[in-house]
């Protein structure tokens, strides 16, 4: 298929991993937070209150990215089924971290220093567990029982 972009099996995968990771945080952030209700349904709950820290982000406008495509939605549903199978419960709290990207301004709410500072570690030892957490997903999505043809995404072998 033109234009979908797939994990390629037999470049640097958890590379690639970590690029898929970034993309879905970016799709994210870009997904349109209104009309998610059914038709005829309405929420009682009061608007959510942001988070002090969420104050602090720059907004360079009130322009909101583009909606993403269906492919770019496909990448992102793929990409966050893979936090799950982080065994490390560090690694998995680095990787949901960043996965959360201001919707305008497109910066990380979590710097490696942020992360670092909440997670008690050193900034350079959160990206390690992160490039960890990567290198652990890429060995398990290309052993041939995660491969699936059904998967576009996947170049074919």
């Amino acid at each position: 298929m033109k234009g979908v972009k797939r994990i390629d099996l037999g470049r640097d995968v958890p590379e690639q991993v970590a690029d898929w990771l970034t993309d879905a945080a970016f799709t994210l952030a870009a997904m349109p937070a209104n009309g998610c209700w059914p038709g005829g349904m309405r929420s009682y709950w009061p608007d959510i209150v942001a988070d002090r820290d969420d104050l602090d982000w720059p907004m360079e406008s009130d322009i909101r990215p583009p909606t993403p495509t269906s492919d770019e939605v496909s990448r992102m549903d793929l990409a966050l089924s893979w936090v799950p199978m982080l065994t490390d419960r560090g690694q998995k709290a680095v990787v949901n971290m960043r996965l959360i990207v201001h919707p305008i301004s497109g910066q990380h709410r979590w710097t490696w220093r942020k992360i670092g500072g909440k997670l008690g570690i050193n900034h350079e030892t959160a990206k390690d567990w992160h490039a960890e957490a990567c290198a652990a997903v890429g060995k398990k999505i290309s052993r041939s029982e995660f491969f699936s043809r059904h998967i576009r995404h996947f170049e074919h072998m």
